[in-house]
């Protein structure tokens, strides 16, 4: 913390924990917002005319062109899972971008109101004792970036795999070739397949990967950080309320990546366990499908019980304040008290639910059925050396 003529800066803030993260975000066109790389707010921008802006674009453009592509084959072949999945897949990468850009109109004044809410917090507190909210941050974008990039880098060697099978058996050269086509059936089953077309497409699978794995990561971290800045708390009520109106306008800046969240989660979710009934074709993809679900299973998991923890922390106050003594028990220590027993403070889904933790049961009960759901529509696909063939043909 530092003060410059009665102005605090913390030097530790949201600006400052997020900007390595933004930064790193942006080389995947996620988040174009410019001024990320200054000591605070005062230099955000969001402008049309930049390269961040031309980048971001033409991404799009891209998955556009493969969520449309997936649509038409979803329409016009018969139905699968599998089919499904794609188009849910390249749908979510689009929609996820659109509210990133949202994000990053509004991201200046955004970030604005929040260090304003630090500056006026850290006036009267000291920083908790615990790891810094920078240092917080890097060490869990570290590990969720690193599993992501196993995960990533597993489905690519398995894909391959497969692919070099599959060529054996068609007793066809061209490995990479038989990669793209059965990794994207919805591009060369319309269109002539040539290399460049591959890898444009195969870039712009990695991108939306990414910006998948970034909406969760980013959750984590917007609840880490107001989760830090409640435990900075000890009984003003004045401070709560900065807090509660802070959270609130989180919430309407975030709730639709909220939402979108924890739908595509518990989507892929239920189409991996259908899919654990089927028979690996190799140990590459044994390992390859445990460890994906696995992964998913877990950043699903943080991403809840790290938005559970701001509503969690914003109910600690409650048990101090029951325990106030008779003499000391004043009109203002009612109203904090009223407002912390009453005030539905956490972040929600589009005002359709608030995320708690009690929520994890209730999306664990909910995945139960809605895999009983899919088992019963579904019919389970069984890989074995007789029909290998079968599974090389793209439909």
């Amino acid at each position: 913390m530092i003060n410059t003529g009665g102005l605090v800066q913390t030097t530790d803030s949201l600006h400052l924990a997020l900007k390595p993260i933004i930064i790193f975000a942006q080389f995947f066109a996620v988040f174009p917002v410019d001024g990320i790389a200054s000591p605070d707010t005062s230099q955000l921008k969001f402008t049309w005319k930049s390269f961040k802006i031309f980048y971001f674009l033409v991404s799009m453009s891209i998955a556009l062109f493969l969520t449309c592509s997936s649509f038409i084959r979803v329409v016009s072949t018969e139905f699968h899972s599998t089919k499904m999945t794609t188009l849910v897949f390249s749908g979510t990468s689009c929609l996820t971008s659109l509210l990133f850009l949202r994000l990053a109109k509004n991201w200046p004044n955004f970030s604005a109101a929040w260090e304003k809410v630090e500056r006026e917090i850290a006036i009267r507190h000291r920083c908790p004792k615990k790891m810094s909210l920078v240092k917080r941050f890097k060490l869990i974008s570290g590990i969720i970036l690193s599993l992501a990039f196993l995960e990533h880098a597993l489905s690519l060697v398995s894909g391959y795999l497969s692919a070099k099978e599959c060529a054996i058996l068609r007793g066809d050269s061209d490995i990479l070739g038989v990669y793209f086509k059965t990794q994207f059936p919805q591009v060369f089953n319309k269109t002539s397949y040539s290399l460049w077309k591959g890898v444009v497409v195969q870039s712009s699978n990695v991108l939306s990967t990414f910006s998948w794995n970034f909406m969760d990561l980013f959750l984590i971290l917007l609840s880490a950080a107001l989760t830090f800045h409640f435990g900075q708390l000890n009984d003003p009520r004045c401070d709560y309320n900065r807090l509660a109106c802070l959270t609130r306008r989180v919430d309407a800046d975030i709730s639709g990546i909220v939402l979108l969240s924890f739908g595509t989660n518990l989507y892929f979710i239920c189409i991996q366990l259908m899919n654990s009934f089927d028979r690996m074709p190799n140990v590459t993809r044994t390992v390859y499908f445990c460890f994906s679900f696995g992964f998913l299973i877990a950043r699903t998991a943080t991403v809840s019980l790290s938005a559970a923890s701001v509503h969690d922390e914003s109910l600690l106050p409650a048990p101090v304040l029951y325990s106030v003594s008779a003499s000391s028990y004043s009109t203002e220590i009612i109203r904090f008290l009223t407002q912390v027993t009453t005030d539905n403070i956490g972040l929600t889904g589009m005002k359709f639910f608030q995320i708690s933790r009690g929520l994890v049961l209730t999306v664990a009960g909910t995945i139960v059925t809605y895999e009983l759901v899919i088992v019963q529509f579904n019919s389970v696909q069984q890989v074995n050396p007789s029909n290998l063939m079968n599974a090389c043909e793209v439909k």
